[in-house]
C-alpha cells in the first residue's frame, strides 16, 4: 500500500502497482498508519507456480482517521505473486474499506473441486467477515461465496462485482451510531487452522459466533501507548455488574462446521460452549480432530460428525492436531494452551478460562495409549481479600472506563482474565502504593507490564485502582453466594 511518497521501500519499482493502490487511499493517510500486515499461511500452488496470501485489515480500525473513503488496496486482500520474482498477478479484496478488523489472514486451501460440470482449481478461505469464499486460483475469479456464520454487515456477496451488500449501519464511521456487529473481530473464523478431506469433499471449520459493539471514539487522538483504533473501548463488555456481564457472554459460541464448498452449506456441526476453540486435522481414516477451549480433545467421523471420543485435556486446546506414522503406529499430538487476543479480553463462559494457571502440554496419543494426566492441583487461586471500598461512585465509574480504554485488552473484560496475564481482582498490590510502580513507573516492564505514565495521570491510575477494588469486592460476594465470573 502506499506510504511517504519521498522515502523509497528499497524494493524494485512497480509504480503502475503503487499508482493503482494509490488511487484507493486518500493522500497523507500514512502519517498515522496503515496496516495490511500478512502475518498467517502463505501458500505456493507448484502447479500454476503462483504464491497466494492473505492481508490483514487497516488500522486504525475505524476508516475515518484513514481519510475516511476508499477501498484502501491492498487491506484485506488475498494475492497472488510469482514466487521467483514478486510479480503481482491477481488480488482479490475481500472488504474494501475495512473497519471492522474482517481480515483476510486466516488459512488458505487449495484443492481442485467439480463446480458447474468440470474440474475447477480453487482457493478456499473462510476469514474473519464469516463468508466462506472459493476463488479460481489461476485467475482470482470468484465463484461462490455464502455466510457460514451469522452476519449482520452485509446482505451477501455480489458475484459479478466481487464486492460485499454492505447494511447500510454496518458503516459506523458514516452514521455515527453505535452498532453491534456479527461477527466481530474475533471473526467468523480466525487463525485456527481448517482441513480439507479429499474423500468427504467437506472443509471442517472452527467457526465462532460473537459480535462486538463497534462504538465510534468522537474524541480519538492517537497514543502512543496503547491500541489506536478509533474506536471507545470503554464501554462494550465492561460492565461490572455481574448479571449484566453474564447475559452479554450468553450469546458467545462455537461451532466445528462441516462445510460444503460446492454446494456451500453446512453438512453437519459440532456445538461447544464458546468460540475461540482449536484448530481441525482430517485424517485418511474418516476422522476429523479438534479440541476445544473447555479443555476437551475430540475425534469426530468426517462424513457423519457422530463423536467417537474426548478426552479431558486439562486446559484449553487453541492449536491445530496433527498426525504421523512411526514403525507402523499412527499417532496423533496436540498442544495444549489458551492464548489468543480474544482469550486475553474475555472471561469466556463454560470454559477452561479464569485459571490461575496454564496447563500447557503436548499431548501425544494411539490406540494403545495407557498414560492418564495427573489431577489437576487444589486451591490454586489465592483467596480473594481485596480492601475496603472508600472510592466514590464517580471515582469508580471513571476508573471503569479507563480500566476498558487501556487495560481490558490484556487484563480481561470486567477485569475477568483468562489466566494468561494476572488477574487483578486478586492482586496483592490492589492495598499497597506499589500499584503506581507498576502501572506508572513500570516495574514490571520486564515481565510486559510497562509504564502508562505518558497516558495516565496518577489520579487516573487511582480511579482505576478504585474500580479494581469494586471488582473484587463484588466477586468475593458473588463467589460467597456460589456464583463466580470465573470459568472452569
Amino acid at each position: 500500500m502506499p506510504g511517504d511518497p519521498s522515502k523509497s521501500d528499497g524494493q524494485p519499482s512497480d509504480k503502475p502497482l503503487k499508482d493503482i493502490a494509490a488511487r484507493t487511499w486518500v493522500p497523507g493517510t500514512w502519517k498515522l498508519g496503515g496496516g495490511g500486515t500478512v502475518w498467517d499461511t502463505i501458500v505456493y500452488d507448484p502447479k500454476l507456480d503462483l504464491l497466494y496470501f492473505g492481508t490483514d485489515n487497516g488500522d486504525p480500525w475505524n476508516q475515518r482517521y484513514r481519510g475516511g473513503k476508499g477501498d484502501n488496496l491492498f487491506l484485506t486482500s488475498i494475492i497472488a505473486v510469482r514466487p521467483e520474482t514478486g510479480q503481482y498477478v491477481w488480488h482479490y479484496q475481500l472488504n474494501p474499506g475495512d473497519e471492522w478488523d474482517y481480515s483476510a489472514t486466516q488459512p488458505i486451501i487449495l484443492a481442485d473441486l467439480q463446480i458447474g460440470g468440470r474440474t475447477r482449481q480453487v482457493l478456499m478461505q473462510a476469514p474473519k467477515n464469516g463468508f466462506f469464499y472459493v476463488l479460481d486460483r489461476k485467475t482470482g475469479e470468484l465463484l461462490s461465496a455464502k455466510n457460514f456464520v451469522t452476519v449482520n454487515w452485509a446482505k451477501g456477496i455480489d458475484l459479478k462485482t466481487g464486492r460485499p451488500i454492505e447494511t447500510p449501519e454496518a458503516r459506523y464511521s458514516d452514521t455515527g451510531k453505535n452498532w453491534l456487529g456479527v461477527p466481530g473481530p474475533l471473526g467468523g473464523h480466525s487463525w485456527n487452522p481448517m482441513a480439507f478431506s479429499p474423500k468427504t469433499g467437506l472443509v471442517y471449520i472452527p467457526a465462532n459466533e460473537a459480535g462486538f459493539p463497534y462504538q465510534e471514539d468522537l474524541n480519538f487522538k492517537p497514543q502512543p501507548i496503547g491500541l489506536n483504533l478509533g474506536l471507545d473501548l470503554s464501554g462494550g463488555g465492561q460492565d461490572p455488574d455481574y448479571n449484566a456481564q453474564k447475559g452479554q457472554l450468553a450469546g458467545l459460541k462455537g461451532h466445528l462446521l462441516a462445510w460444503d464448498p460446492v454446494a456451500q452449506k453446512t453438512v453437519w456441526q459440532a456445538d461447544y460452549p464458546g468460540p475461540a476453540n482449536g484448530g481441525v486435522v482430517a485424517t485418511g481414516g474418516n476422522l476429523v480432530f479438534q479440541g476445544g477451549y473447555n479443555g476437551t480433545f475430540n475425534a469426530y467421523r468426517a462424513d457423519t460428525g457422530q463423536r467417537l471420543w474426548r478426552f479431558d485435556a486439562q486446559a484449553p486446546i487453541m492449536a491445530a492436531p496433527m498426525t504421523y506414522e512411526v514403525d507402523g503406529t499412527q499417532y496423533v499430538a496436540v498442544m495444549t494452551c489458551g492464548g489468543g487476543a480474544y482469550a486475553l479480553s474475555a472471561g469466556l463462559p463454560g470454559l477452561k478460562s479464569g485459571m490461575p494457571h496454564q496447563l500447557c502440554r503436548l499431548l501425544v496419543f494411539n490406540l494403545g495409549g495407557q498414560a492418564k494426566l495427573p489431577p489437576i492441583p487444589a486451591n490454586l487461586r489465592p483467596p480473594l481479600n481485596p480492601p475496603p471500598q472508600t472510592a466514590s461512585p464517580e471515582v469508580v465509574h471513571q476508573g471503569a472506563l479507563l480500566f476498558g480504554h487501556y487495560c481490558g485488552i490484556c487484563h480481561g473484560g470486567s477485569a475477568v482474565s483468562a489466566g494468561i496475564t494476572p488477574d487483578l481482582r486478586y492482586t496483592p498490590l490492589l492495598g499497597s502504593d506499589s500499584f503506581y510502580d507498576v502501572v506508572l513507573g513500570g516495574a514490571l516492564k520486564s515481565q510486559g507490564m510497562v509504564s502508562f505514565s505518558k497516558v495516565l495521570t496518577k489520579d487516573q491510575a487511582t480511579s482505576i485502582r478504585a474500580y479494581l477494588i469494586q471488582r473484587a469486592n463484588d466477586t468475593k460476594a458473588a463467589q460467597a453466594k456460589g456464583e463466580d465470573l470465573t470459568a472452569g
